[in-house]
């Protein structure tokens, strides 16, 4: 691979959008899976933005795992330095560009994933709908409304797929619910109780980066609610109309005792919880710390610094299209990460904690009770690989053969993403106003109480 300084260093994005004009080239036909497999032909696939998640679930393990199936014919990101480092660790099948146009111009991959920044997102997924690319979306879709239309407008003018990656619905034991919720188990559901908790720990990681920034990351109303939200949507079959929130930020930011530049860079270390020494990490040191000079994003930020504006704690109603009400809850006060979930119907009630009653770690278990009935116990086995195990059967499905049968819907699209971030809009929103606000004058996406497909 030549150094990545000769290859291109225009400028990244294009304007929102405006026509690329003398960049587009025609794009090569989309072919089935079947046809696919017939012709011994793997899917041309371009990656932008080589974060984590792009240079490893995306970038080397699809590799690993999907060679045979996939070409990575380029990957790109704006930041040089990061993205030799990315090429180098990938090895992929295609050269390093950053610039986004040249790399679709030059390489024609059908199919570009996006892992870039979330304010990003929609600038990058117009432009490889322009250039005639199917695009798989990390989440969120994006972080505010009018983006969200955009990426609406751009689909329907180029004619072209998203697929949101929301792999949390592929994980078995949620898809277990699925299923025991689609064949109306406990009747119809009335009211969904749903508590989700990240470690403390893994709320510092977030204020120490871009997400603690509203601009960047929408809060985490978005950034990280936009996975539990999909699955509501998904669970109860419907749209959600209305939200009433509440939000705060209580121990981050302008709230915090002191401050430092960053934490290789602060006298408070010895005083401060939250110190952490990233150049400890190899990875994260070559991959971040040492090219940060390029483009400033900084991993290890002062989790005090007056910049963030997020919120630390965060609590909604949510009013769906068929009369089900969700109280919603995200905190990060503890050791433990996952949900607990009770849903509440006609007939009876399903409840469970993420990782199992019993706590050896081999399963989930779902406690189902019937009105009039003992409680009944539903075990699903753990199952391996990332996300609880969704990782890989959300990959098969995305890289080894899209054409299988989905009978619990678990394949997502650009419906999906936008109703999903609606909700965490719509709650930073009444958290902000103090007034309950309506999904449909946030999108042109109309909330139905039967929720469509994609």
């Amino acid at each position: 691979m030549k150094p990545i300084e000769s290859i291109s260093r225009r400028s990244f994005i294009k304007t929102t959008g405006a026509a690329v004009g003398g960049s587009m080239v025609a794009a090569s036909p989309i072919l089935s899976f079947a046809a696919r497999r017939q012709g011994n032909e793997k899917m041309r696939i371009g990656l932008v933005g080589t974060g984590v998640r792009g240079v490893a679930m995306f970038g080397r393990d699809l590799l690993r795992e999907y060679g045979e199936y996939v070409d990575l014919v380029g990957i790109c990101d704006q930041n040089p330095g990061r993205l030799q480092v990315a090429h180098d660790y990938i090895e992929p099948d295609g050269p390093a560009f950053t610039d986004l146009d040249e790399m679709l111009t030059e390489t024609r991959p059908e199919w570009l994933i996006v892992t870039s920044w979330d304010w990003e997102h929609h600038n990058n997924i117009i432009t490889g709908l322009e250039h005639g690319c199917h695009i798989i979306c990390e989440k969120p879709l994006t972080i505010d409304e009018e983006k969200a239309e955009m990426i609406l407008e751009a689909e329907k003018k180029y004619n072209r797929q998203i697929i949101v990656t929301f792999n949390y619905r592929w994980v078995p034991h949620r898809s277990k619910l699925k299923e025991l919720l689609m064949e109306e188990t406990i009747g119809d559901i009335t009211a969904v109780e749903f508590h989700w908790h990240i470690t403390h720990d893994h709320l510092k990681r977030y204020m120490q980066r871009w997400h603690g920034e509203r601009n960047r990351g929408g809060t985490l109303w978005v950034h990280k609610a936009t996975h539990h939200f999909d699955l509501m949507n998904w669970w109860l079959d419907s749209d959600p109309v209305e939200v009433y929130a509440h939000a705060d930020l209580e121990r981050f930011g302008p709230k915090g005792p002191y401050r430092g530049v960053n934490c290789r860079n602060c006298a408070y270390t010895d005083q401060c919880p939250y110190y952490w020494d990233i150049t400890q990490n190899d990875h994260l040191r070559r991959l971040y710390t040492d090219n940060e000079h390029y483009d400033g994003y900084i991993r290890d930020n002062c989790v005090f610094r007056k910049q963030i504006d997020i919120y630390d704690k965060h609590s909604a109603v949510i009013k769906y299209a068929n009369n089900v009400y969700v109280n919603y809850s995200l905190t990060g006060d503890s050791n433990y990460e996952g949900f607990w979930i009770a849903f509440n119907g006609t007939k009876g009630r399903i409840e469970g904690k993420e990782g199992g009653w019993h706590g050896d770690g081999s399963g989930q278990e779902w406690r189902m009770q019937l009105i009039g009935q003992e409680p009944e116990t539903i075990f699903v086995p753990r199952a391996e690989g990332g996300h609880w195990g969704g990782d890989p059967l959300m990959m098969d499905k995305l890289f080894k053969d899209q054409d299988q049968p989905d009978p619990l819907q678990l394949s997502a699209g650009t419906r999906d993403g936008v109703m999903s971030i609606m909700v965490g809009i719509a709650a930073r929103k009444s958290a902000e106003s103090g007034q309950p606000i309506r999904i449909a004058d946030l999108t042109s996406v109309k909330p139905q109480a039967k929720r469509p497909r994609g």
